[in-house]
């Protein structure tokens, strides 16, 4: 099960908050990347090291209760390691974006830290279009990662949050999706869209 659950969790280009900048990378050597990208404003650029430090819980109960309903199907839990780095991506290094990540937040930020995230498995939109309209027209996206805490380090953790990250509040952000399928969204409602009717834009700020 931890195995398999960690290559699902690889095996997706990127997880998705919204995608105009802000999603995380799982890559299956234990690397990955994180970005935060809002309003032409990049926050963090940077490589991270994640690993699976121990084996999920039973799921049979959950998976139960979950097989017969309209809502996502659990396809299971994993606890995590992730350190975020210093070190952006290769093709980075070379651009004016090469010490973003550093200038953005204090050293507190680059501890590992410890997640339990749930990978589920549905019709989801993106995490950033909650609550904003209709699902309708949406792009959709088969799987969904939730982290019991935002992987986007708190907000005691940033040098200067009131210039840009309090009106974003990345720290709130603990959803994520992957695996586009464009074909969902002609079936039914978003199981994510909680937006009780009416049309909205997708806001990304």
């Amino acid at each position: 099960m931890n195995e398999a659950l960690c290559s699902i969790l690889s095996g997706e280009k990127e997880w998705y908050f919204d995608t105009e900048g802000r999603y995380i990378k799982f890559n299956q050597d234990g690397t990955g990347e994180l970005w935060c990208r809002c309003n032409f404003n990049h926050w963090i650029v940077a490589h991270i090291e994640w690993k699976s430090i121990a084996t999920p819980r039973d799921l049979n109960d959950a998976a139960r209760t979950t097989r017969n309903t309209k809502g996502p199907q659990l396809l299971g839990q994993l606890n995590l390691e992730i350190t975020l780095t210093k070190r952006p991506p290769d093709w980075v290094k070379s651009t004016i974006l090469h010490n973003t990540t550093e200038r953005c937040l204090t050293e507190d930020a680059f501890r590992s830290r410890t997640y339990t995230v749930k990978i589920e498995k549905g019709d989801f939109m993106l995490p950033c279009c909650i609550g904003y309209g209709s699902s309708s027209d949406q792009p959709r996206y088969a799987l969904r990662l939730l982290f019991d805490i935002s992987p986007y380090p708190p907000r005691s953790e940033w040098r200067k949050p009131e210039m840009g990250p309090d009106d974003c509040q990345f720290w709130d952000h603990r959803e994520f999706v992957g695996r586009p399928a464009p074909d969902l969204r002609k079936r039914r409602r978003a199981m994510n869209d909680v937006s009780s009717s009416g049309w909205g834009e997708c806001i990304v700020s």
